[in-house]
């Protein structure tokens, strides 16, 4: 097997335990109008179907089949020398699955719908890999040459690279994997395969961080998926099987509390798929919780009939659709079905972000600092769940630049629903005004056309030179007021064009003002704009 030595494991054995776990009660809904579809119901066992956008794969006896939903066709993937097909998996138009050759190895396969290649992950000789799992361009298996138990290895389609993740002599099985292919779950089983833990992988750049997402020293969790959010497994606890979930991020472990027997959960987005039974003597149905609305429909009702080994996908449009082995024709003669519907929405009215003031802040006095870090008050919001969560980018604390930022800021309801605004920060130079010879508005300042006006200011530090904006000064004629008294400006000086500098020792800006002689008879307002966005304004009559 070809290794990736620069992918790095980090082993996080961070056992999270259940104290503070939540109890949720669901509330039924209404199930809505189902599209079904029997996938196959010929002769020989169907079995184990995995469904992805409008692709289904499942065993059937011997071989892999595939259904696609659009084209309403179903196929065999070509076994070749194979003896035997079976435990697929399904994602983005590949399917994953093993294959037996008989007195060579049990392989890891992958077919592409498209192309109808089929083509060995890891290939070599003389392996035994036997379940497998795909999301996006990650496929994981469980490698049971490596050793005894089984190790979980998690293999890179784009680069042809695998990891092996685990390296014990725990039994390892199960593995599930996001539709983007960034998390792993998989059932690791230190002491019994009745008594596992879920544990997962979540990659981060190139590195894969592996710890234990749901585990207890006396409780069996098992069947795990997740949504890449969430991790939702089935546990034996006091005697009876429950739907459980918890954040990939860690956090408390909610339980979905019902009467009866539920096991086995698939996930995807909001919705969890799983079968139940009111007593281990009756058969199944499927049903399907909405974790947003806290709705539980029941989408199968056949009292007579075992439905089972089921899996959901949310199609763009928001549809759902679920898949499942149903055992009318008998145990050993099982049919695939599937099932496509739109749920009905929850709450989907997004908070109220309350009116937000600006912020202006200046920059700290006598510094060359050109930011500054900016507190402001948390925004807030309304909704009429009754509370919204509040987050601001960049947060209150950072710092700022000189100038205008925008922050944006995001309310979040219990339901997920959101709703974004913003506010602007700006940091200010502290500008000192116009210190002489030139006098502030409103007086009138009198100069001779064609002199250069030497134009003194400070911002209570070095600043650097490039403190005006673009295009910055300028200057532009305005109507004269003969009656308007004016200021003569005494002080000038030769130059050759404008410029500006700094005198550290006065903490003053100098800038030269170089004016034109045809100004003479007419007035202007000269125009400091800074890298602020604050404008300064001096107004001249020439003579």
């Amino acid at each position: 097997m070809k290794k990736n030595l620069l992918m790095i494991c980090t082993m996080l054995f961070t056992l999270n335990l259940a104290a503070t776990g939540q109890v949720v009660v669901p509330v039924n809904g209404v199930m809505p109008t189902l599209t079904s579809v029997t996938i196959n119901n010929g002769a020989g066992d169907q079995y184990d179907p995995h469904v992805s956008g409008d692709l289904a794969a499942y065993t059937s006896d011997l071989s892999i089949r595939y259904y696609n939903f659009a084209t309403d066709s179903d196929a065999a993937i070509p076994m070749g020398i194979s003896a035997r097909d079976l435990l697929s998996d399904t994602s983005g138009g590949k399917i994953v699955f093993s294959r037996v050759i008989t007195g060579i190895k049990t392989a890891i396969m992958v077919f592409d719908t498209t192309t109808a290649a089929v083509t060995e992950i890891d290939a070599a000789s003389s392996v035994t890999r036997i379940g497998s799992a795909i999301g996006g361009n990650t496929i994981a298996y469980v490698d049971f040459t490596l050793e005894a138990h089984g190790e979980l290895v998690i293999h890179d389609l784009v680069t042809s690279t695998s990891v092996r993740i685990t390296n014990d002599a725990a039994l390892d099985a199960n593995p599930s994997v996001t539709p983007d292919g960034t998390v792993v779950t998989w059932e690791h089983c230190a002491t019994s395969s009745s008594n596992c833990d879920i544990w997962q992988a979540v990659k981060t750049g190139a590195v894969w961080n592996v710890g234990v997402a749901a585990g207890s020293i006396d409780q069996h969790e098992g069947n795990p998926d997740s949504n890449g959010a969430l991790v939702v497994y089935d546990s034996l606890r006091a005697g009876n099987t429950d739907i459980f979930w918890r954040p990939v991020a860690g956090g408390p472990e909610a339980q979905l509390q019902m009467t009866g027997f539920e096991a086995n959960p698939s996930i995807a987005s909001n919705l969890i798929l799983f079968e139940s039974r009111p007593t281990l003597f009756e058969t199944t149905d499927i049903f399907v919780y909405d974790i947003i609305a806290n709705r539980l429909y029941q989408v199968t009702n056949t009292p007579l009939v075992t439905e089972q080994l089921n899996d959901i996908t949310v199609l763009p449009d928001g549809r759902v659709r679920v898949v499942w082995t149903s055992d009318e024709d008998g145990f050993d003669q099982r049919n695939v079905k599937a099932a496509t519907f739109m749920l009905p929405h929850g709450d989907v009215t997004p908070p109220v972000i309350d009116p937000i003031a600006n912020v202006v802040v200046t920059l700290p006095l006598n510094s060359t600092a050109t930011s500054t870090t900016v507190t402001f008050p948390t925004p807030t919001a309304t909704d009429d769940s009754g509370s919204a969560t509040v987050t601001t980018n960049p947060v209150s604390g950072a710092v700022f630049q000189v100038g205008t930022t925008t922050v944006s800021v995001t309310a979040t309801d219990p339901n997920g629903n959101t709703a974004t605004g913003s506010f602007t920060v700006t940091v200010l130079h502290n500008f000192s005004g116009f210190l002489q010879p030139v006098e502030n508005l409103p007086t009138l300042n009198v100069v001779n056309a064609g002199q250069a006006v030497p134009v003194k200011f400070s911002l209570s530090g070095n600043k650097g030179l490039n403190i005006f904006a673009a295009g910055y000064p300028a200057s532009g004629e305005v109507a004269c007021d003969a009656s308007e008294p004016g200021s003569v400006i005494e002080e000038t000086i030769s130059a050759g064009g404008s410029s500006l500098n700094y005198d550290s020792s006065a903490d003053r800006y100098t800038y030269i003002w170089k004016t034109q002689k045809a100004w003479k008879g007419t007035c202007r307002i000269l125009s400091l704009r800074l890298t602020d966005g604050s404008d300064h304004f001096a107004k001249f009559r020439f003579k």
